[in-house]
């Protein structure tokens, strides 16, 4: 599940036009990114990370931000993905209205369907 709700996410970030393009006109480096790799991945990564985050928190799981880059050979540790994931979470809660249109269609959905007592 986890996965698709990342690859829901990566939907929502795209739009109209982009989802017509192979893997919605990201480009995708395998596990093992150089550092300048890594560094575009994480910066694109954010608003979906943090739409999965939302998605993920509604159907009552767990959330781990991930650099998906296990086998990198430089050191990631003082990589402030987590943090920007985070805040831009944060952002989405404080100000709605700046999520993406399906994103608010999904989150409620998922909220009013994962809701349980």
């Amino acid at each position: 599940m986890v996965k698709s709700l990342l690859e829901l996410s990566h939907w929502c970030v795209a739009g109209k036009n982009r989802r017509t393009l192979s893997d919605f006109g990201y480009w995708y480096a395998p596990d093992g990114r150089s550092a300048t790799q890594q560094q575009a991945f994480e910066h694109v990564e954010v608003k979906p990370q943090a739409l999965e985050c939302l998605f993920t928190l509604a159907c009552k799981n767990n959330f781990q931000v991930s650099q998906d880059n296990l086998f990198a050979t430089f050191d990631t540790s003082n990589s402030t993905f987590a943090s920007d994931v985070y805040t831009q979470v944060k952002e989405y809660i404080e100000k709605p209205h700046r999520l993406p249109r399906d994103a608010k269609v999904l989150l409620r959905t998922f909220l009013s369907v994962c809701t349980y007592p």
